[in-house]
C-alpha cells in the first residue's frame, strides 16, 4: 500500500542472481522491483533477511571449509608416491568459483575466477562492477572495495581476470567463489592403490663410506607441484678437504652445484626436496637421494596429509578446518538464541498491547452483568416511584369531589 493506492507484489528472477528471487509490485503494465532492505518486516522481511543473512553466509563458509580441505588435501597428495610408484593424482574435485553475469549487462565481457589460495578466502562473495574507467570489487560481507584501472585483480585468495569481450560502463559480475564448495566437493579417485602415503624419494648412505655422517629422509618441497626431476638419482659426494661436497644429478648426468661447503645439521635442497645430513663426513663418503623403491613401506605422507587435521591452513593461516567449522555453529547458535529471545520478547509485547487495548474497549462479562442487575434494579425503583406518585395523585383528585 502507497498512499490511498494498494498494488499487486509478484516475484522476478534476481538481475545479479537468477537461482534467487526479486519482490516486485504490478502498477498497470509496468512491474517495479523492491530494494531487498525496503522490505522491513513480517514473514516476507524475515525469509529475506534470513536468506542474505544466515543461508547465504552458511552456505559460503561450508563451501569455504570443503574447498580449504579438498585443495590442501590435494596439494600434499601430489607430493607423494602411491603403490604403483607414481606421483599423487588429485584426490578430490574442487569446485571452482561461480561468475553469474548481471541480466542488464551491455558489454560482451566475459569474467573468471580462480582461487590461488585457500588460505585467503572469507567466505563472501563479491561484486565486480565496471564505470568506464576503473574495475571496483565489492566485498558484500562488508561493502570493502578493491579499484583496479586493468584486470587481472588478486583480491583475498582469488584472481578475477577478463576471459574475453569488454566491459561497458555500468556492467557488473556477481562473484561467489565459494558456493557450490559443500555440495560440488566428491572423491577423484576409486582405486585405493592411487592414495599417495608415500614420501616419493629416499636417501641412503654408501655402504663405503668411512665417516660417522648420516643423512635424514628428504621431504618433498612445498608448493606442489613438485619438480619434474624430483626422483632422479642424485649424489653427494665429500670432497678431500670433506668441508665441502659436489652434487651430481646421475639421472640427466648433470653436476647441480660444485664444492658445496657443509654444515652439519644444514637443509639442502635440490630437484624439490630437502634433507640434511649431520656428523662428520669423511672425504669420498656419498649420499643418495633417489626415488622410493619401498613405497609399501612408507606412510610418511599419509601422516602428513593426516597432519592437516591440525594445521592453520584457513582464515590467513590462523584456524583449522575444524575451528572454522566450530565458529559457524557458533554463529548459527548465538543467532538462533538470539531470535528465541527476540521471538519471546515480541509475544509478551503483543499480548501486553492486547491486553491494553482489551482494559479499554474489551467487554468484561461478569461486569456487564452486574451493570445490568444494577439498572434493572434502578429501573424496578424508578417504576415503584411512579407507581407511588400516582396513587398519591389520585388520592388528592378524589378528596376534592
Amino acid at each position: 500500500v502507497v498512499g490511498d493506492q494498494a498494488f499487486s507484489l509478484t516475484t522476478l528472477p534476481s538481475q545479479s542472481t537468477p537461482g534467487q528471487l526479486d519482490v516486485a509490485y504490478q502498477t498497470g503494465n509496468t512491474t517495479v522491483r523492491l530494494p531487498t532492505n525496503a522490505i522491513q518486516g513480517g514473514n516476507l522481511g524475515g525469509l529475506i533477511a534470513f536468506r542474505d543473512q544466515t543461508l547465504i553466509p552458511t552456505q559460503n563458509t561450508l563451501g569455504q571449509i570443503a574447498i580449504g580441505l579438498g585443495t590442501t588435501v590435494n596439494a600434499q597428495q601430489s607430493l607423494g608416491q602411491d603403490l604403483n610408484g607414481a606421483l599423487g593424482t588429485a584426490f578430490f574435485n574442487v569446485p571452482s568459483p561461480v561468475v553469474t553475469a548481471n541480466s542488464q549487462n551491455t558489454g560482451s565481457a566475459a569474467v573468471s575466477t580462480s582461487i590461488t589460495s585457500v588460505s585467503a578466502l572469507t567466505g563472501s562473495n563479491y561484486t565486480l562492477s565496471y564505470n568506464g574507467t576503473q574495475y571496483s570489487l565489492t566485498r558484500l560481507s562488508d561493502n570493502k572495495v578493491t579499484t583496479s584501472s586493468t584486470l587481472p585483480m588478486s583480491v583475498d585468495g582469488l584472481n578475477i581476470s577478463l576471459t574475453s569481450g569488454t566491459m561497458n560502463a555500468g556492467d557488473s559480475f556477481l562473484i561467489q567463489p565459494t558456493v557450490n564448495g559443500a555440495q560440488g566437493l566428491s572423491v577423484a579417485i576409486t582405486d585405493p592403490n592411487k592414495i599417495a602415503a608415500a614420501v616419493p624419494v629416499t636417501a641412503a648412505a654408501s655402504s663405503s663410506n668411512t665417516g660417522t655422517a648420516t643423512v635424514n629422509n628428504p621431504s618433498v618441497n612445498t608448493p606442489p607441484p613438485p619438480n619434474p626431476n624430483l626422483q632422479d638419482t642424485v649424489t653427494i659426494t665429500f670432497n678431500n678437504p670433506p668441508s665441502t661436497f659436489n652434487v651430481v644429478d646421475t639421472t640427466t648426468g648433470s653436476t647441480l652445484a660444485s664444492n658445496v661447503t657443509y654444515t652439519s645439521g644444514g637443509n639442502i635442497s635440490y630437484n624439490g626436496w630437502t634433507t640434511s645430513i649431520s656428523g662428520t663426513p669423511l672425504t669420498n663418503d656419498v649420499f643418495t637421494i633417489s626415488a622410493n623403491a619401498n613405497a609399501t613401506l612408507d606412510g610418511n605422507n599419509a601422516l602428513a596429509i593426516a597432519n592437516l587435521q591440525t594445521s592453520n591452513t584457513m582464515t590467513g593461516g590462523t584456524s583449522t578446518f575444524a575451528g572454522v567449522y566450530a565458529n559457524l555453529v557458533g554463529q548459527i547458535g548465538a543467532q538462533t538464541n538470539q531470535l528465541q529471545v527476540t521471538s519471546q520478547a515480541q509475544s509478551n509485547l503483543v499480548n501486553q498491547t492486547v491486553q491494553a487495548q482489551q482494559s479499554v474497549s474489551g467487554v468484561n462479562l461478569n461486569e456487564e452483568a452486574a451493570n445490568l442487575i444494577m439498572y434493572q434494579q434502578a429501573y424496578q425503583a424508578a417504576g415503584k416511584a411512579i407507581q407511588t406518585a400516582n396513587t398519591m395523585f389520585s388520592t388528592v383528585l378524589s378528596l376534592l369531589n
